[in-house]
């Protein structure tokens, strides 16, 4: 077994700078994998429980990206995405919108939100890790220190 950060996910994919992600995700087992494969791939990880919480640490870290599941306990995923995208300090901040309940990906609240893409969970490794880099990669000189 190895060690380290080049651990299972190893494969050349052009990494990005170290980035900053916010985890917004009750489930711990999503929360752990999620930072695990982020971890892996050098990033920092901040971690929140509830969407209060993770409000505040988008608001006081500037994270990179977000990583905002649907259903928390105190507010949903969506509710917390549009307050984001309507305060000017965290508006350009992509947040992807993860949910194991239902077929969100056509519902016209995941577009109206103001999310910036939507992953079903549980999710697909490869295509997690893909889709990271996109949003990682897309605006690699927004943070500027």
């Amino acid at each position: 077994m190895q060690s380290g950060s080049q651990g299972f996910l190893s494969a050349d994919r052009s990494k990005p700078k170290k980035k900053r992600v916010l985890i917004v995700e009750d489930n711990h087992l999503d929360s752990a994998l999620f930072s695990a494969l982020l971890e892996s791939q050098g990033h920092e990880v901040l971690k929140a429980a509830n969407a209060a919480d993770g409000l505040k640490l988008a608001r006081e870290n500037d994270p990179d990206l977000i990583i905002m599941d649907v259903r928390l306990p105190d507010m949903s995923g969506f509710e917390a995405t549009r307050t984001l995208k309507n305060e000017e300090a965290t508006r350009d901040i992509p947040i992807i919108v993860t949910s194991a309940y239902g077929p969100y990906a056509d519902k016209a609240e995941v577009r109206e939100c103001g999310c910036d893409a939507y992953m079903p969970t549980p999710i697909q490794i490869t295509g997690f890790v893909d889709l990271i880099h996109t949003f990682l990669n897309r605006h690699p000189a927004r943070k500027t220190g």
